[in-house]
């Protein structure tokens, strides 16, 4: 099995039955040529991998997740990175984008 590391979900396209999920992250080449004080949030993110699988399988996977988030632990973990302020605080993130091919 190889690990693969992503920072985010960048879109979520379904068609036909099939969810495809892009996966994306920061280019480390572009990171390291970055100006002094310029701000993460200005490297544009590269597509890393692209995630396939059939309808079912996302839903359960939508169904894993949720279980996760109901967690005594991961609700604890949550809110100590909202108080740091590593995670943004706003009850109703914008949502992420989907697209049907």
């Amino acid at each position: 099995m190889n690990d693969v590391y992503v920072d985010t979900v960048s879109a979520i396209n379904f068609n036909n039955g099939v969810v495809k999920m892009l996966m994306v992250d920061q280019d480390p080449d572009t990171i390291a040529e970055q100006k002094p004080g310029q701000a993460p949030a200005d490297v544009t993110p590269r597509i890393k991998q692209q995630v396939v699988m059939p309808l079912p399988g996302f839903l359960y996977m939508l169904s894993v997740i949720k279980g996760l988030m109901e967690d005594p632990k991961m609700v604890g973990i949550i809110e100590k990175y909202a108080e740091l302020g590593l995670l943004p605080t706003d009850p109703n993130p914008a949502p992420v984008e989907t697209a049907a091919e």
